[in-house]
């Protein structure tokens, strides 16, 4: 776990060639800062200004309080190296943070790194790499019509699954993932107080804080019928207490057969790992159709704890809902994420679709 230190934050601004750490950012604010941003903003802070110490440190330059000539350098320097525009932006607002809570003028204010990052957007492009969709029976006009898995889907994923503790958990998480649409540090979140009973077999989930919801107002996500037998099977399995999805261990007894202990709550990094294993399971058990072995390492390569966010989606839009809707369900702030998901579906419902494909 990184440290949470005052220290940690401003030594990286001090430890330059030119000159030490002069301003002494106020503990107090320093401290009333960590507690207002969340765990990964802190984080994210932090290893950004050390990305710019390091550099400033190579070019004998001062980073606190640093000039506007210095911050446009900076940016140009790391868009060389191949960052991308998104990051560069994410710099510029950890640097001028930084001289925010050290009551200093704002360097990032200036024209000079204005332009800097306008330049570096139209040489680098601003889109984005999006984490492959991972839809309910894969890719199909409409899920609600189709029958059946078709390729890679959360279906023969899920169809794939064993029967075994470790089966169960991952079943009930994949379930869970796509039908609430949750980022994976919400997946893993998760406790058993938080879900609760529905109508008609399904439940809902209530969702304590997230991403968009730094300050708790909390929300509810909903669960299918599907997601809360599987959430059943899995918590007869590893009990009701505390983290719904648990870190598994095995072991094998003097018959070799396979003894699984229940661990600590599932760390977010595992997410990815459990889809890819089910992946790998679905093949195995021949639920992907005719895929050929580059299809299907392109697919284990991009698929991510976000595919499930994506895939779900995609699916609504498929089925028609509207986007205000899905902006509901998935509780977004901005449309524009969702509609960016959405957009390679469109092309298929758009003018050109609707004449082209009759020609």
């Amino acid at each position: 776990m990184d440290d949470p230190s005052l220290s940690s934050l401003v030594a990286p601004l001090g430890d330059t060639v030119a000159a030490p750490l002069v301003p002494v950012v106020d503990a107090a604010v320093l401290d009333a800062a960590r507690r207002a941003m969340s765990a990964n903003s802190w984080r994210a802070l932090r290893a950004d200004l050390k990305v710019f110490a390091a550099w400033a440190k190579s070019e004998g330059r001062v980073t606190l309080p640093a000039l506007p000539e210095t911050v446009a350098a900076f940016l140009r320097a790391q868009g060389e190296s191949g960052k991308k525009a998104a990051t560069l932006a994410r710099y510029a607002s950890s640097i001028a943070r930084a001289h925010t809570l050290a009551d200093l003028p704002d360097p990032t204010r200036s024209e000079l790194v204005r332009l800097e990052l306008k330049a570096q957007r139209r040489e680098l492009g601003v889109r984005q790499k999006q984490a492959r969709g991972l839809r309910f029976r894969g890719e199909v006009a409409d899920p609600l019509a189709s029958v059946g898995p078709m390729g890679v889907c959360v279906e023969a994923m899920l169809a794939a699954a064993p029967g075994t503790t470790q089966g169960l958990r991952d079943r009930a998480l994949l379930s869970l993932a796509f039908d609430t649409g949750l980022r994976r540090s919400e997946i893993v979140a998760a406790r058993w107080l938080h879900v609760e009973k529905g109508n008609a077999g399904a439940g809902r989930l209530f969702v304590p804080r997230s991403k968009a919801d730094q300050e708790g107002a909390g929300a509810y996500a909903y669960l299918s019928a599907r997601t809360m037998a599987a959430l059943a099977a899995w918590r007869d399995a590893s009990g009701s207490e505390g983290p719904v999805f648990r870190r598994l261990h095995r072991a094998r007894d003097k018959a070799g057969i396979d003894v699984w202990t229940v661990g600590a709550g599932l760390s977010a990094q595992s997410v990815t790992l459990v889809y890819r294993a089910m992946l790998e399971q679905a093949r195995a058990a021949d639920l992907l159709g005719d895929i050929a072995q580059a299809d299907f390492d392109h697919w284990r390569q991009s698929l991510t704890a976000h595919s499930t966010r994506v895939g779900l989606t995609q699916d609504l839009f498929a089925a028609g809902q509207d986007l205000a809707g899905i902006m509901q369900a998935l509780r977004w702030k901005s449309p524009q994420q969702p509609a960016r998901y959405a957009q390679a579906l469109a092309v298929e419902a758009n003018a050109a679709a609707k004449v082209v494909g009759k020609l």
